[in-house]
């Protein structure tokens, strides 16, 4: 099913306990970190924890890309480098989670969802962002550099990213994230219009599943969207710590994008149920007019069913009886007979317009 996740972990398990999981092919991190102040940027690929440690101390702006999902080993090592609260861990080892945004102490930690639409099928995809003081930590379960435009823009001088605080990397991660939706939902909406068309040019056996799948996947996205516009709408709230009121102007932008994606989808949405509805409109009118069919073919062949029966039967042809069956003309009156009832029938059901 759609957007259900089964957890792995036990009831009554202890909050924070990183097991349990399903195995993951590829847990391979891929670490990027970079270090910033508004005169100058450096970028290191592939660093290790340790030297992530270092790099949160220095008086620059920090930020920790970790591209893979990790293991439990690992995600207890970088809990224990950066002083990450173990639910928050929780949620990163645990994917598929709700978009939301929790404080805990002296840290922020936000879940938002990156989903992809392939082979039918909205996968989800989490994204999971920790911010303090001076850093940032953010986790994607993709191993694509995914946020490789937003460190361009670091090492562009003049840029905001570097004039502002980390807040505003903090909004610059999820902007992307949310406007990474635009793309997924006009391939959503070009795969609709495809149903679309199969569905009133020419229907198959399965056009009623892929229109089916499609609003599933609808149901999916829009549920996630819905989370997400919650979530950007918390981290604008002024009690959060560490978002400077001037942070907050760019983030109302962010939430007029997750809305619109939202009433996009909401539309999209309406347009798949009526998909629905049309193609089974469809197929009860082909049913109806295959029955029409039938129905004409029975009632011309009422009458000659009735006049074969009534000259089949074996009475004798003396008069009072059959006559006709003795009449030289006989077998001609028959057929004239079947050619005026016939017509008689067709012009009935042309002046109905039955056919």
């Amino acid at each position: 099913m759609d957007g259900f996740t089964r957890r792995h972990t036990q009831p009554g398990t202890a909050p924070g306990t990183l097991a349990g999981r399903a195995p993951v092919p590829d847990e391979a991190l891929d670490f990027t970190l970079v270090e910033y102040t508004q005169d100058e940027v450096e970028v290191l690929h592939g660093v290790e924890v340790d030297q992530c440690r270092f790099h949160l101390g220095t008086p620059g702006h920090t930020w920790i890309d970790v591209g893979g999902r990790p293991s439990s080993e690992m995600l207890r090592s970088l809990g224990m480098a950066f002083n990450l609260h173990p639910l928050a861990l929780e949620d990163v080892f645990h994917a598929n989670q709700r978009s939301k945004l929790d404080i805990y102490e002296g840290q922020g930690f936000i879940v938002l969802n990156d989903p992809a639409y392939e082979d039918c099928t909205l996968k989800g995809r989490q994204v999971s962002i920790f911010f303090g003081d001076n850093y940032v930590i953010s986790f994607h379960d993709l191993k694509a550099d995914i946020f490789k435009p937003v460190r361009d823009r670091i090492q562009t001088a003049g840029s905001r990213l570097r004039t502002f605080g980390i807040d505003y990397l903090v909004y610059a991660l999820i902007d992307l994230v949310v406007d990474r939706k635009f793309p997924l939902i006009e391939a959503l909406s070009t795969h609709l219009e495809e149903l679309e068309e199969e569905a009133l040019d020419h229907p198959t056996k399965d056009t009623l599943a892929h229109i089916h799948q499609a609003r599933r996947a609808l149901v999916s996205f829009h549920r996630i969207q819905w989370a997400e516009r919650e979530t950007v709408l918390a981290v604008m709230r002024p009690d959060v710590p560490f978002i400077m009121p001037e942070t907050r102007t760019y983030l109302r932008d962010c939430f007029d994008h997750a809305v619109a994606v939202l009433e996009l989808v909401e539309s999209y949405r309406e347009m798949a149920n009526g998909l629905m509805e049309v193609y089974l409109m469809d197929s009860s009118n082909r049913m109806s007019e295959v029955m029409k069919t039938m129905a004409v073919i029975t009632v011309f062949f009422m009458p000659l069913s009735f006049l074969a029966g009534i000259y089949g039967m074996n009475f004798d042809r003396d008069t009072g009886n059959m006559p006709e069956l003795g009449w030289k003309y006989g077998y001609t009156f028959f057929w004239v007979m079947v050619v005026v009832i016939v017509g008689s029938i067709f012009l009935w059901l042309k002046r109905k317009r039955w056919i």
